[in-house]
């Protein structure tokens, strides 16, 4: 599941030209006006199936958005693989794998692979790029939510959630000792005049993010930004689970 302002734009025009009319205007509308909901977890449903706005990934929107998202994504792909030094011998676990895109580009010469997304539409795509490491055994798909993983505890060596939310403690928990988790945020907060929420779910900064992986456990945190807002300015952070003692 990929939460970005840009595909839904993009979306939107895709499914003009395939469908003869854009996504109501009213449903669009809502994005300006939204409040932060007091469940933080939210972010873990709105899009889901069943949520407020799982029409962006789910059904006829989501395939389109599945289609596109490998073409607008590419570049942050590179960002994050350059970031996380995938080696042969990783296990890599994609929270919001999305249509397997970045699996299929960045992740071709890991050991294993595993693909976690809330929407069957997403994971039909992923499916299909996939097919041959998935009939060889070295990947995966799995039908879940980000909050609560299921997985057991050190199964990875490395964790991507690129523009899907993460639980860092449960990135953390399924991590081995020095494992490392990538993510990608595509509307970070940027001042504390920017409006602290967006399509019912929070929006952090840097600093927000810093916190939240050192209070998870990580360290060596870094942050880095890809393109330029609005149709870019992802921020990406990474941190390490220490190596045991």
């Amino acid at each position: 599941m990929r939460r970005r302002t840009k595909l839904a734009f993009v979306a939107g025009g895709a499914m003009a030209a395939i469908a003869g009319g854009v996504i109501a205007r009213g449903r669009l509308g809502d994005h300006a006006t939204e409040s932060l909901q007091p469940d933080e977890d939210a972010i873990f449903s709105v899009f889901a199936p069943g949520g407020k706005y799982a029409y962006w990934c789910n059904g006829p929107s989501g395939w389109v958005i599945a289609k596109v998202m490998p073409f607008l994504e590419r570049n942050l792909y590179g960002a994050v693989a350059e970031m996380l030094d995938l080696q042969p011998e990783d296990e890599l676990l994609d929270i919001g794998c999305g249509p397997g895109a970045f699996l299929a580009a960045k992740a071709q010469h890991v050991r294993r692979v595993v693909g976690l997304d809330v929407s069957s539409t997403m994971l039909r795509q992923a499916e299909r790029r996939l097919a041959d490491r998935i009939e060889a055994g070295s990947a995966s798909l799995v039908t879940a939510s980000a909050a609560v993983l299921p997985f057991g505890d050190g199964e990875f060596s490395a964790v991507t959630a690129i523009n899907a939310p993460v639980k860092h403690a449960e990135a953390f928990r399924v991590l081995r000792p020095g494992g490392r988790l990538v993510f990608a945020d595509p509307e970070p907060r940027r001042s504390s005049s920017e409006p602290a929420s967006g399509w019912d779910v929070p929006r952090w900064s840097e600093a927000d993010h810093r916190r939240m992986f050192e209070d998870a456990g990580f360290t060596d945190v870094t942050t880095r930004s890809v393109g330029i807002p609005p149709m870019g300015g992802e921020l990406l952070v990474s941190g390490r689970k220490p190596a045991a003692s």
